[in-house]
């Protein structure tokens, strides 16, 4: 068992979504491949980039001991990002466009019956026009996500009091 790989975190999610070609949006993706270059194959820890969040994923979900999302906000975050439980959402109109994270959980829960403690990481961003790659201060900002979320990990923090500390 590595260092990264516990009870506690088990087989955990990293899910890093958004639209690379407008700029901040592609924050997300941005910070789960800084993610994946750092913790490579760690048992326990799986990290995916997507534009956007797709039904298909509750298949991995339902054995997750927990699920990190990170996606872009165009919101001020008091220190550029903020970590927040997500909650299933139960109405599957939701889903008829795009998927949320809720609803995404909603699913997990509606078809496998089970469903894992989820967080979203927003991460603010400033310039979501077309083109690719961060602005300055998103790039700095996922910095930090990165940071934050990697010290989650890596020092098991993905525990019951790690999620007792998050905001509802």
């Amino acid at each position: 068992m590595n260092g990264f790989q516990n009870a506690e975190t088990g087989n955990l999610w990293i899910i890093g979504y958004g639209n690379r070609h407008r700029r901040d949006d592609g924050i997300g993706p941005q910070v789960a491949d800084r993610l994946k270059l750092r913790f490579g194959g760690a048992g326990g820890v799986n990290m995916v980039s997507l534009h956007q969040l797709e039904p298909e994923l509750a298949e991995d979900l339902k054995e997750s001991t927990g699920v990190i999302f990170i996606d872009a906000s165009q919101e001020p975050l008091t220190g550029g990002c903020s970590f927040r439980k997500v909650l299933p959402v139960s109405d599957m109109r939701e889903i008829v466009h795009s998927l949320t994270a809720g609803a995404l959980l909603g699913l997990t829960q509606l078809i496998y019956k089970r469903c894992p403690p989820a967080w979203m990481v927003s991460v603010e961003g400033s310039d979501f026009g077309f083109g690719e790659g961060l602005s300055e201060a998103a790039a700095d900002n996922a910095n930090r996500a990165t940071l934050e979320i990697a010290r989650v990990i890596r020092c098991g923090l993905f525990t019951t009091t790690f999620i007792q500390g998050l905001p509802a």
